[in-house]
C-alpha cells in the first residue's frame, strides 16, 4: 500500500496534468476546489468529476476517453522514472556532445551576425503588385480581343471562300454550260443553212 506522501504526490501530479490539459484545450485552468478534500478517495472523486466536466466541454477529450475505454492497450501506463545518472556519466555525455554544442553555437553566432536584407527591394515589389495586377488584366483582355478577331477572321475567310471561290466556280460552270449550248445551236443553224444551200443548187 502506498504511503500518504506518495498518494498526495500522485494526486497533486494528476491535478497539475488536469489543469494543464484544461489550459491547452480552453485557455483557462481548472478552478481549484474550494477546500482541500479530506481524504485521497474524495480528492480522486473530485478529479474524476473535473475530468468528466472537461470531456463534456471538449469533444476531443471525450473522444480520447472513449478510445481509451474501448482500446486500453493503446494507452499503456507510464513507465517508472529512472534515477538520474551519476555526475560522471552526465559529464561524459556532455563532453561527448561538446562538438555539437560548439557547432550549434557557431551557427547561432553567424545567424545573429548576418545582416538583414535591404527591405527596399521588397517594398518596391509590394508597390509594383497593383501595376502587375493591372498588366495581367490588360493582357487577359488583349488575349480575349485576339481570340475574337481570330474568330471574325475565320468567318470572313469562310464567307469569301463560299462566295468567291465556290460561287465563282458555280458561275463559271453556268457560263460554260451556256457557251456549250450556244455552240450547239450555232452548229445546228450552220448545218441547216448548208442543207438549204445544197437544196437550192
Amino acid at each position: 500500500m502506498a504511503s500518504p506522501a506518495v498518494t498526495d504526490t500522485a494526486l497533486a501530479l494528476l491535478d497539475d496534468r488536469l489543469r494543464n490539459l484544461t489550459y491547452l484545450l480552453h485557455g483557462t485552468t481548472a478552478p481549484p476546489p474550494p477546500t482541500p478534500a479530506p481524504t485521497a478517495s474524495a480528492r480522486l472523486r473530485t478529479l474524476e468529476r473535473a475530468l468528466h466536466a472537461l470531456a463534456a466541454r471538449s469533444p476531443a477529450a471525450a473522444d480520447v476517453l472513449a478510445l481509451q475505454k474501448a482500446h486500453p492497450a493503446l494507452f499503456p501506463p507510464p513507465t517508472t522514472t529512472t534515477a538520474p545518472p551519476p555526475p560522471s556519466s552526465a559529464a561524459a555525455l556532455v563532453l561527448a556532445h561538446a562538438p555539437l554544442y560548439t557547432t550549434l553555437s557557431h551557427h547561432l553566432t553567424q545567424l545573429h551576425a548576418t545582416p538583414l536584407p535591404d527591405p527596399t527591394g521588397a517594398a518596391k515589389l509590394v508597390d509594383l503588385h497593383a501595376r502587375v495586377a493591372r498588366a495581367a488584366q490588360k493582357q487577359a483582355q488583349q488575349a480575349r480581343d485576339v481570340a475574337a478577331l481570330r474568330a471574325r477572321s475565320a468567318r470572313v475567310v469562310e464567307a469569301w471562300y463560299e462566295a468567291g471561290v465556290l460561287g465563282m466556280g458555280a458561275q463559271w460552270a453556268d457560263w460554260e454550260e451556256r457557251v456549250r449550248e450556244g455552240e450547239i445551236l450555232c452548229r445546228r443553224r450552220e448545218a441547216r443553212r448548208k442543207r438549204e444551200e445544197v437544196g437550192e443548187v
